[in-house]
Order: structure tokens, then sequence, then C-alpha cells
């Protein structure tokens, strides 16, 4: 069924260039509600794609990755990343002030990793939002994410083909975990992994639980730390956001 905000949208437009349905023209031949034979493919390649094929996958977001100055590491428990963020956290010192801190999703994928256990020995406090309710622009999470050293957030897919993070804007994962620290890391698994944008939005279009969701309020796109050339053409990165990007891949 056509839906209804969609048709009278389609509507509108008619009537404001003047077309009727005289011609025999009906509104459900101008919108697409099923697959077509290359959508189709497209699911079925997702669908059917093996381990094998997304080490594949992996191989080549961690290629093109490098390219873009961003680290991508594959491990097999969350042990293997809270350590990995650990060592992160002792290399590297603040941009602001002299305090480190972390900030982090309620997502399932970061709440295995236990960082505030795993970052308790190097006294390195762990922020994450105390309620699944959407947060304003003063609240103590956001302020914490203003100074924190590094936000840690899982993301709904990486594009292989262009080492880009995907992810939409949900209740309680704000987007600005991965905008306002100066080192955004991201968990994913090994299943989230895409190899383009055509399987992106294909999926996003005609798989069942992507249709349920919707797209929520936004998808934002990230590939690689924030960087400009505005001053003398001078490449500088962390200019307007992260100025590193890492991606671990749960691959057990």
């Amino acid at each position: 069924m056509i839906d209804t905000e969609q048709t009278a949208f389609i509507q509108q437009i008619r009537t404001a260039l003047k077309h009727t349905d005289a011609d025999g023209t009906r509104l459900h031949g101008l919108i697409q509600n099923s697959p077509e034979e290359a959508d189709r493919t497209v699911l079925s390649r997702i669908q059917d794609r093996d381990r094998k094929g997304r080490l594949k996958l992996l191989e080549r977001l961690n290629q093109i990755g490098q390219s873009v100055n961003v680290d991508v590491t594959p491990a097999r428990s969350p042990a293997d990343v809270s350590d990995a963020i650990a060592k992160i956290v002792a290399d590297r010192n603040p941009e602001w002030g002299d305090r480190k801190s972390v900030v982090a999703w309620n997502h399932p994928l970061v709440n295995s990793l236990d960082l505030f256990n795993a970052l308790e020995p190097l006294n390195i406090p762990v922020h994450a939002p105390q309620t699944a309710t959407a947060d304003s622009g003063a609240s103590p999470f956001r302020r914490r994410a203003e100074t924190a050293l590094i936000g840690v957030t899982s993301a709904d897919f990486a594009l292989a083909e262009t080492a880009t993070l995907t992810m939409k804007t949900r209740t309680g994962q704000p987007l600005y975990v991965s905008l306002l620290p100066s080192i955004h890391i991201a968990v994913i698994g090994l299943d989230q992994i895409l190899s383009n944008l055509k399987e992106l939005y294909t999926l996003l279009k005609w798989d069942p639980v992507q249709q349920a969701e919707g797209l929520t309020n936004t998808m934002t796109f990230i590939t690689g730390p924030s960087k400009t050339a505005d001053i003398e053409a001078t490449m500088v990165q962390g200019a307007h956001g992260p100025r590193e990007v890492h991606i671990f891949v749960r691959v057990e």
C-alpha cells in the first residue's frame, strides 16, 4: 500500500503541474512498491555473504581506511577492544585541560567492553547517558562530551569501498559522541560491513528490519578524521571534529 503522506505529496506536485489522470496514468504506477530485479540481486548478495566474503570486505575496509587516516583493527573479543582503548587513552594527551575522560554510547557492543572497569586502573572516568531519553544541548552528558578525550560509539554500517561509517540518530545514542571528543572510536560487528553505497541504499529501502525502523531523524556518514585546508591550503586534522578515527571490528 502506498503511504498516505507520499500519496498526498505526489498528488500536490501533479496538481501544481496541472497534470490529471485523464491519460490513464495512476499514482501507483509512479512509485516503486517492490524491489526490482537489480535490487533483489543486491539483497541476495548481502544476505548470502559468508564469513570468507565478510573477511574480504574487512581487508578492503582496512586498505581504504589507511588512505583516509582511519585505523581499522580486527578484534576477537571485547577484552581485546577494551585493552586497545586503554592503550590509546594512556598514549594520548588531552587537547583541552589536563584531565582525560571517555564518553560512550549505551549500546550492546559498547557495553560489552566494560570500559568502566577496563579504565579504572588508569583512573580514567567513563561517562554514559543516564537515561534512554533525548538530551538537550545543555545536558551534563553533552558537557562531558565537549571536553572528553575519547568518544566510543557503534555504527549501523561501515562501507568498505570508502571506509565510511554510517550512523542513524537514535534516542540515547547522540551523534555528538562521535564529533566532540578528540578521538572517535567505533565498535562494529563483522556483519555490519557492506561493500558500497549501492548496498547500503538497497538495504535501507527494501530490508524489512530497516524498513520497520526507517531513517529516524538523520543518517550521518563519517569518513576519517575531521580535516580542512582553509588556512594557507595547509591540511589540518581535527579542525572541526575528531583528530583520530579508529574502527574496531569484532570478528569472533
